[in-house]
């Protein structure tokens, strides 16, 4: 993401306030904001003015489980329309970034504790759940949204018209299965780039501003594609046996509930339609299509 001048504005003014050179600072990671760290403070600052996300949040983070190892704030607030907050920076780096260096031992040591992370968020208390979206940044709760995108990318001829009726009889199923589910707290985006490692174990769950609440399904299959990835040589053997065999042990609790694995299939075929159609809109530097990740999970659900 290029640093928009009224953003670096902006955010030495905020490092300024707190007695920060704004040189010192450098950049991180971030779609949907633009964040510095400098000072042992980490600043995210909305790239669109108008929005409330980071307030929310911030009101969000206050009343986590202390198993989530989210960060403490400093201070927040809103400045010519971009909302920011300033937390404590917790030491260790990005899960995401440091996986590939990480034994196989390592990985599912390092997968099995971001789980119990997100179980903790799970368990999260009613004052936090009413904070939450009431829907996924994909959409989990508009079947009419699903059938309109199913529509277009099978007009594109992505899929055959037998695929797209698998696809939609996946989402039928999830349909009915959903009024069953009970509702917690889900991180809503719970990747390893949103995970912390540090000396050896994950510490911290950080970015819920996307955070939803919907069945525990929604935040298992986002962790599930860790270990499933569609590119055999990423997860080369034995390592990646014995990861897949970790998450299936981490899930089968959850998916021997009524409609568990209904859910979960669904969830899936919601998150990979949403990207497959993002990066159709924006293919730049993505690869032949018959390489996505997501038209390749979708491939795969509908020959199933």
């Amino acid at each position: 993401m290029k640093s928009d001048p009224t953003l670096s504005h902006i955010a030495a003014e905020i490092f300024a306030t707190h007695g920060i050179d704004f040189a010192t600072a450098r950049r991180a990671g971030g779609w949907t904001n633009a964040n510095w760290i400098a000072g042992g403070l980490v600043l995210r600052l909305s790239t669109v003015p108008g929005r409330d996300g980071l307030r929310r949040e911030a009101k969000l983070g206050r009343r986590l489980p202390s198993e989530v190892g989210y960060p403490s704030l400093v201070d927040l607030g809103v400045r010519e329309g971009y909302e920011w907050t300033l937390a404590q920076e917790v030491p260790g780096r990005c899960l995401g970034e440091t996986w590939p260096e990480l034994s196989w031992d390592e990985r599912i040591m390092a997968f099995e504790q971001l789980w119990e992370i997100a179980q903790a968020v799970h368990r999260s208390p009613p004052a936090a759940l009413q904070l939450a979206r009431e829907r996924a940044w994909f959409n989990s709760t508009d079947p009419a949204e699903a059938e309109a995108g199913i529509s277009r990318v099978t007009a594109q001829r992505l899929f055959t018209y037998r695929q797209a009726g698998a696809l939609r009889a996946i989402l039928s199923r999830f349909w009915q299965a959903l009024p069953g589910a009970g509702h917690v707290l889900n991180h809503g985006d719970l990747t390893l780039d949103n995970a912390i490692w540090h000396e050896g174990r994950v510490v911290s769950l950080l970015d819920f501003e996307y955070a939803v609440r919907a069945p525990v399904e929604l935040d298992l299959n986002t962790m599930l594609k860790v270990a499933r990835q569609p590119h055999s040589d990423i997860f080369p053997e034995p390592g990646a046996a014995a990861l897949l065999q970790a998450a299936e042990r981490l899930s089968a609790p959850l998916l021997a509930r009524p409609g568990g694995q209904e859910r979960l299939l669904g969830y899936s075929v919601l998150l990979e339609l949403w990207l497959l159609e993002d990066w159709l809109a924006h293919p730049e530097g993505e690869g032949p299509l018959e390489t996505w990740d997501p038209y390749r999970r979708l491939l795969a659900l509908g020959d199933e």
